[in-house]
């Protein structure tokens, strides 16, 4: 699981398709975030 967001008292668990690297984290914990929005990003 990659991350894990909440909206109006439902969770939802985001997957990787692939395997890989996480090289950078655009949230943190409590952040608002809005459809599209840029969460992670992988390793090439």
């Amino acid at each position: 699981m990659l991350v894990s967001i909440e909206a109006m008292k439902m969770e939802t668990a985001l997957h990787a398709d692939r395997d890989g690297v996480i090289k950078e984290v655009h949230v943190k914990a409590g952040d608002q975030i809005d459809a599209k929005d840029l969460l992670v990003v992988f390793e090439d």
